[in-house]
């Protein structure tokens, strides 16, 4: 069975309540989000009990959307820490994936795309450090408003953090739904320019104008079939999570979309880690 995005619940404040509802809609994987179990598992021992819990559950763990604020610019340092400890945590839970994203557009400023991409090498090349000693993939999931939207700048970026590493240790995560309001028409061609730097998806439905509204598969506007034969033409071969943030149905959506996410997977000849 598939994998969903525990940040779709992040208003329930129980990590307990979370794990249930995902069994309870037909997913047997969860992506782990930072609100409310960064907060909540606060040492290695909490940690170590929830991965067993979550197994006698049989429910399986896999990426951390971290939430880190990117902020290089004036608190480089400090997001630096900010990171190490999210390593740190998810290393102890081994979730196999740190997802990050670079700054949003507010935090850039007046900077030019040229000196933003400078400054964020700099910063996540050092991340990267980071994830590799702890054995975890590197991912960033473009928005709208982050430069990465721009498939010329994420190309520069993700090429240059990842260059002398391990190939698929760094690379992108792609959102159907933020593809679908930050490329409109030209979303799918980008899974063609972007190619093998895709590791891992946030798949979903989506309005294509209402940002990170993330809807159930067949709600929306976005050509979930020629998402599905673009990646299969780049040989699509990384993990895949369904994402519902900011539905406002949600255990009726994740109960809506547990068997078109098996689906999914399956046309795509995916297997969970």
């Amino acid at each position: 069975m598939p994998r969903i995005n525990a940040v779709s619940f992040h208003e329930d404040s129980s990590i307990e309540s979370i794990c249930r509802k995902v069994k309870a809609t037909g997913f047997d994987s969860l992506e782990v989000s930072r609100p409310p179990f960064y907060d909540k598992l606060i040492s290695k021992g909490t940690r170590r009990r929830f991965a067993e819990w979550a197994g006698e559950l049989e429910i399986s763990l896999y990426g951390f959307d971290c939430w880190v604020e990117v902020e290089p610019y004036t608190a480089f340092d400090e997001t630096l820490a900010d990171f190490r400890k999210a390593i740190d945590w998810a290393a102890d839970l081994d979730l196999g994936m740190i997802i990050s994203h670079d700054p949003w557009a507010k935090v850039n400023g007046d900077r030019s795309p040229r000196e933003c991409l400078e400054i964020n090498v700099d910063l996540f090349r050092r991340v990267a450090d980071l994830c590799q000693e702890r054995d975890l993939q590197l991912t960033f999931e473009p928005h709208p408003d982050t430069l990465s939207m721009d498939n010329a700048w994420a190309i520069d970026f993700i090429d240059s953090v990842a260059e002398g590493r391990p190939a698929g240790s760094v690379g992108i995560s792609y959102d159907l739904c933020h593809y679908g309001v930050g490329q409109k028409d030209a979303a799918i061609a980008s899974i063609g320019v972007l190619g093998k730097r895709i590791l891992h998806l946030h798949f979903s439905d989506g309005d294509k104008e209402t940002y990170a509204l993330h809807l159930p598969l067949g709600d929306g506007r976005i050509d979930l079939d020629g998402s599905i034969d673009a990646l299969k033409t780049i040989r699509f071969d990384g993990t895949l999570t369904n994402d519902l943030f900011n539905y406002p149905l949600l255990e009726d959506g994740a109960r809506q979309n547990a068997g078109p996410i098996a689906e999914v997977e399956k046309r795509l000849g995916l297997t969970k880690p």
